[in-house]
């Protein structure tokens, strides 16, 4: 029960704030309150697997262009079948993401939800997995635990069964992240590469969107 809790907090945090409440901003506040407070009040939090090689820089900075070339590269072709941009745009606005508030929240998905995502799923929850089985199971329930989130933040956006087809690279994300996390004994590549994959979207909101 406690796992499936650990599993599942942040995705329903996700859906209080943009299901329920409407509101980008509180589904924030609520999403990485849980990811930095579950960790610390657990004492689970993995200091020692923010280990910096070169290694760990070269597969992150690798991991993370192939994501932006695929996010932004991609949407900027493909927008017009994918997402009503209009329709984003309200949706957009009735959450909440308008404004001076916009640039904060831009520079929190850009600068804080890479590195509180890679320490509680590559980092708290898959060492606790870890403990328990194998990498192949931990890097699969990472993987798919931190896609369901992303599943009701992408439904919403893309048009029809598209938001289906739009979560696939975030679980092939988590796939390689994990594989890196478990070769390398660190999170600081996933960390990379996960700021580089936020940078792709951050470009597709700001060059196509906004």
């Amino acid at each position: 029960m406690k796992r499936l809790l650990l599993l599942l907090g942040p995705a329903f945090m996700i859906f209080i704030g943009l299901q329920v409440l409407e509101s980008v901003i509180i589904a924030f506040l609520l999403f990485y309150s849980w990811l930095l407070a579950v960790p610390l009040l657990a004492g689970g939090v993995p200091w020692k697997r923010f280990k910096i090689t070169s290694r760990a820089g070269l597969l992150g900075f690798g991991s993370g262009l192939l994501f932006f070339l695929f996010i932004y590269g991609g949407l900027h072709w493909l927008h017009i079948y994918f997402i009503d941009i209009d329709q984003l745009r309200n949706l957009l606005w009735e959450w909440g993401f308008s404004g001076q508030g916009e640039i904060w929240l831009v520079l929190i998905l850009l600068m804080v939800n890479p590195i509180l995502e890679e320490v509680y799923w590559r980092g708290f929850i898959y060492e606790n997995l870890r403990k328990e089985g194998t990498a192949k199971f931990a890097i699969l329930m990472t993987s798919a635990f931190y896609t369901l989130y992303h599943l009701l933040s992408v439904i919403p956006i893309f048009n029809g069964l598209y938001g289906l087809v739009a979560v696939i690279p975030v679980f092939i994300a988590g796939l390689i992240w994990g594989y890196m996390r478990e070769r390398t004994g660190s999170i600081t590549a996933a960390i990379i590469g996960h700021v580089l994959g936020d940078m792709g979207i951050i470009f597709v909101y700001w060059f196509i969107i906004r």
